[in-house]
């Protein structure tokens, strides 16, 4: 049981800190994905999305943590499931990455697992009692 909240907080710490960047150095983490603003407004909208959404998101994973854990899983899942579909897509639809985007489908990859497995073995204890 410990396990699920520490993968849990690991993964609300992950996503506040890519939101906190996000935030407030949208400039930095955009060249990492060689994403070039074209206007004041591009900017905002990528710290609204990078900053705002990734804060909401981690935010509300530390409350599943004393809430519920497993609804928490969940949203991890189905956030991360979400991101790692869309880059798939992609990758297929343009051909081509960089090692950034490598490394965020191997990550993004592993969580999908990595949670998937956790929360399948979670319902099948709870089936069995």
């Amino acid at each position: 049981m410990k396990a699920r909240i520490y993968i849990l907080g690991y993964y609300a710490v992950l996503f506040l800190i890519f939101g906190v960047a996000g935030l407030i150095a949208p400039e930095t983490i955009a060249s990492l994905v060689h994403y070039d603003f074209q206007s004041s407004i591009a900017q905002m909208e990528f710290m609204a999305t990078y900053g705002g959404l990734f804060i909401g998101l981690g935010a509300f994973m530390f409350y599943c943590i004393k809430s519920n854990v497993q609804l928490g899983l969940v949203c991890v899942l189905l956030t991360m499931g979400a991101m790692l579909l869309a880059r798939t897509v992609g990758f297929f639809s343009f051909g081509q990455a960089n090692t950034i985007q490598y490394i965020y489908l191997a990550g993004e990859l592993f969580t999908v697992l990595l949670v998937g497995f956790i929360l399948l073995k979670t319902n099948s204890h709870v089936q069995q009692a």
